[in-house]
C-alpha cells in the first residue's frame, strides 16, 4: 500500500473540511432520500479523512458516485451546486483510495473525470502530473495491435472533389510566416498592420509545418499506446444545425422538432474513441458527409492541461510569441493554455464568436470554415444555446451564449432572408495542415472538418 502524498492530502483534506459542513446543509434543504445519504456519506468522508483512514474510504466513494453520478445522467445536470461538490469531494476520496492501493489506471481514470466535470486543478494536477510520468505504453492495453502505425488520414480516402468549392470573392487572405531571419521582421509588419490591428482575419502558412505534431499525431497508435485509457469528453452527432435539407425530411416524415435528429455528450476512454469512431472514419472515402451516428468530436478541450507530454510536439506560432501578453482566461497566471480539437469527418461548430484573439492551427486533416464579421450580427440570427446550461460536460469556455443553430453550408433561406445580406460580408476558407488561421476576437466563425481532423486553437490577449 502506497502512503498518500501530504503535499496532496493536505489541500484535499482543506476543501473537504471547508466546504462539507455546508454542503451536508445544502443537502438536507433538498428534502429526498438520496441528498439525506449524501450527507450522510460527507460527514463519514470527512471523519475518515480527518483520521487518515484511507483505506476506508472505498465505500464512501462509491456510494457517492452512485447518488450524484446517476442523478446527473438521469436529469441531465445537477439541481442544486451542492450535488457537484458532493460529486467532487467523493472524487477527491476515491483518488485517494486507488493512489494507496498503487493502481495507477483507476487513479488517473478519476482524475480525468474529475478534471473534466470542473474539480479544482491545483489539486488534481500535480497528482495526474506524477502518475502520467510512471505510465508507459505498456500500461495501455488496446483491441488494435499497437505495433505498427495506424493512420489518422489516408490522403486516398480524401475525396478532394467533394470539398466545397471557395468563391474567390470571398477567399480569406493568404500571409507568411518563413522565419527566414530578416524577412520575418517584414512578414510580422505585414501581419500586425493589415490584421492584427485591423482585426482582419487571415490564414498564416510556413510557420507551423515543421512542427513535431504535424507528422507524429497522424498516428493514432500515438495516442492509443501512450494514452488509450484517459478519459475525455466526447460529443456525438452533429445534427444540431437547422438546413434546408433537414427542413425537407422533417417535413416528410411530419416531425415539427428540427432538432429532433440525435446529439450527444458522453465520456470516453481515448482508446475507444479512436477504435469506435476514429479509424472507421480514417477508412471512410467520404468522410466529408459522414452521418450523424458515426461522428465523434473531442471538442474544445484542455487536453493539454490533461496530457502536458504533449507540449513536447509543438511550438506556440511565432506571430502569437512576437504579439501580445500570450495570457488566457484560464489559466492567465500560467499563459496560454491551448486547446485541441479531435474528431471524425463532418463534425461541426455552429456559428459563434470567441471573446479572445484565436490562433486556430490545423494540424491532421482538412477544415472549411466561414468568418463573419461583427457588423453582421443583427442577420446572422443569433440565439443562447440552451443546451448549454444542462451541458454533461461543461466545455463551453470562450462562447458567448451568441450561437446561430442555421446550416451556413445549406441555408434555407426563406426562413432566413436576413443571410442574404450577411453572405455580402463573409470569408471562407478551406484549412490544410500546417496552416494558422487568426481568427479575431469578437468574429463569428463556422467550422466543419472535411476528414477525421486534429486542430489546436490558441486563444490569447494581444498586448
Amino acid at each position: 500500500m502506497n502512503s498518500f502524498k501530504e503535499e496532496y492530502r493536505v489541500p484535499i483534506f482543506n476543501l473537504i473540511k471547508n466546504c462539507y459542513s455546508r454542503t451536508c446543509q445544502d443537502l438536507l434543504s433538498l428534502g429526498n432520500e438520496d441528498a439525506n445519504q449524501l450527507s450522510v456519506d460527507l460527514k463519514k468522508l470527512f471523519f475518515m479523512y480527518n483520521k487518515k483512514q484511507f483505506n476506508q474510504l472505498k465505500n464512501i466513494h462509491e456510494s457517492i458516485y452512485k447518488l450524484t453520478w446517476n442523478k446527473l445522467l438521469k436529469q441531465g445536470g445537477w439541481e442544486h451546486i451542492c450535488l457537484r461538490e458532493s460529486f467532487i469531494m467523493g472524487q477527491l476520496a476515491g483518488i485517494t483510495y486507488w493512489y494507496t492501493q498503487n493502481d495507477l489506471i483507476k487513479t488517473l481514470e478519476i482524475c480525468d473525470q474529475s478534471f473534466i466535470m470542473g474539480a479544482p486543478k491545483e489539486l488534481l494536477l500535480p497528482i495526474m502530473d506524477e502518475l502520467s510520468k510512471k505510465q508507459t505504453p505498456t500500461t495501455t492495453t488496446t483491441t488494435t495491435s499497437t505495433s505498427s502505425s495506424i493512420p489518422m488520414i489516408l490522403n486516398e480516402n480524401v475525396n478532394f472533389s467533394k470539398f466545397p468549392i471557395i468563391d474567390k470573392n470571398h477567399e480569406i487572405k493568404v500571409i507568411e510566416c518563413k522565419n527566414n531571419g530578416s524577412d520575418y521582421l517584414n512578414e510580422f509588419s505585414i501581419f500586425k498592420n493589415q490584421h492584427l490591428n485591423t482585426m482582419t482575419p487571415c490564414v498564416i502558412k510556413g510557420d507551423a509545418n515543421n512542427w513535431e505534431c504535424i507528422n507524429k499525431w497522424k498516428d493514432l497508435n500515438y495516442f492509443l499506446s501512450n494514452h488509450g485509457n484517459r478519459i475525455v469528453p466526447i460529443e456525438l452527432g452533429h445534427n444540431k444545425l437547422d438546413s434546408k435539407t433537414k427542413k425537407q425530411q422533417t417535413t416528410a416524415n411530419n416531425d415539427n422538432n428540427i432538432n429532433s435528429i440525435d446529439w450527444s455528450e458522453k465520456l470516453m476512454k481515448l482508446k475507444d474513441f479512436i477504435e469506435e469512431y476514429m479509424i472507421p472514419s480514417s477508412k471512410d472515402n467520404d468522410s466529408t458527409n459522414t452521418e450523424s451516428s458515426k461522428v465523434a468530436y473531442l471538442a474544445q478541450h484542455g487536453l493539454i492541461e490533461q496530457l502536458p507530454s504533449l507540449l513536447n510536439d509543438f511550438k506556440f506560432p511565432l506571430f502569437l510569441q512576437t504579439t501580445g501578453d500570450a495570457k488566457v482566461h484560464e489559466t492567465e497566471e500560467e499563459g496560454i493554455s491551448p486547446h485541441i480539437w479531435l474528431g471524425t469527418g463532418n463534425t461541426i461548430t455552429p456559428l459563434h464568436f470567441d471573446s479572445y484573439d484565436n490562433f486556430l492551427t490545423q494540424i491532421v486533416g482538412y477544415k472549411y470554415v466561414r468568418l463573419y464579421p461583427q457588423n453582421q450580427i443583427s442577420n446572422l440570427y443569433l440565439k443562447k444555446d440552451e443546451s448549454d446550461d444542462n451541458n454533461l460536460v461543461k466545455n463551453s469556455k470562450t462562447a458567448q451564449n451568441n450561437i446561430s443553430f442555421v446550416d451556413f453550408e445549406d441555408t434555407d433561406f426563406e426562413k432566413y432572408p436576413l443571410l442574404n445580406i450577411a453572405n455580402q460580408h463573409y470569408t471562407e476558407s478551406i484549412l490544410a495542415p500546417g496552416d494558422i488561421l487568426f481568427i479575431p476576437s469578437g468574429y463569428f466563425h463556422y467550422v466543419r472538418s472535411l476528414s477525421t481532423s486534429l486542430s489546436l486553437s490558441f486563444w490569447f490577449i494581444k498586448k
